[in-house]
């Protein structure tokens, strides 16, 4: 199977990195750069930052979440 990559998003938009899905990389990146920032997948945004929660609630329930988004795109 094919690894799934995910694309972290400052607030401004700018590519911060590409993360393998099934690690927390891209959760822990929304921590860092706050409201506004998006984990991606193609042009599909699958978490918002602050829309959607704060990602260091729960890096647990963020992920669930990006998933699930991703498998109903």
């Amino acid at each position: 199977m094919a690894k799934v990559y995910l694309d972290a998003y400052t607030p401004n938009g700018d590519l911060i990195a590409k993360c393998v899905a099934d690690d927390y990389g891209s959760a822990l990146l929304m921590s860092l750069h706050g409201e506004g920032s998006t984990i991606r997948s193609g042009k599909k945004i699958l978490w918002l930052e602050g829309a959607d929660g704060e990602a260091c609630e729960s890096y647990d329930s963020t992920m669930l979440k990006v998933f699930d988004r991703l498998e109903n795109r």
